[in-house]
């Protein structure tokens, strides 16, 4: 439920206090006080071996055609959203991207955009 207007959907929360919001109005509206601030980020915990990326294996990168293939309307309108273009860039500069996406994988607008990516490419496993 949006936290702002009430309506059964929301789509977003905000990066400083997590209220759930439905629209930009809504966004615009709410207030962050200090009492509905997250607390800050946990330190990032160890990956497991599960999500660690072989850097030297170059079957993890997608060819050109996969790359046009994420140009979908379902990504782009995720892509919209400031908060996970802020995450996407925090995961891609961080110096351990696995920590930093192991860290980020239960945001809903992360898991969202996981599952959105991942309907492109099923996994062949």
């Amino acid at each position: 439920m949006c936290q702002v207007c009430k309506k059964p959907e929301w789509k977003y929360k905000c990066p400083k206090c997590v209220i759930r919001y439905c629209s930009v109005d809504c966004y615009k509206s709410h207030e962050c006080s200090p009492a509905t601030q997250k607390p800050p980020d946990q330190p990032l915990k160890r990956v497991s071996k599960a999500l660690q990326l072989d850097s030297d294996d170059e079957s993890d990168l997608l060819t050109t055609s996969q790359l046009q293939s994420l140009d979908s309307k379902t990504v782009s309108n995720l892509l919209e959203n400031v908060h996970l273009r802020n995450i996407l860039k925090e995961i891609d500069s961080a110096k351990e991207p696995e920590l930093a996406l192991e860290h980020y994988y239960n945001e809903p607008i992360v898991s969202e955009f996981i599952n959105a990516c991942l309907e492109i490419f099923p996994s062949d496993a």
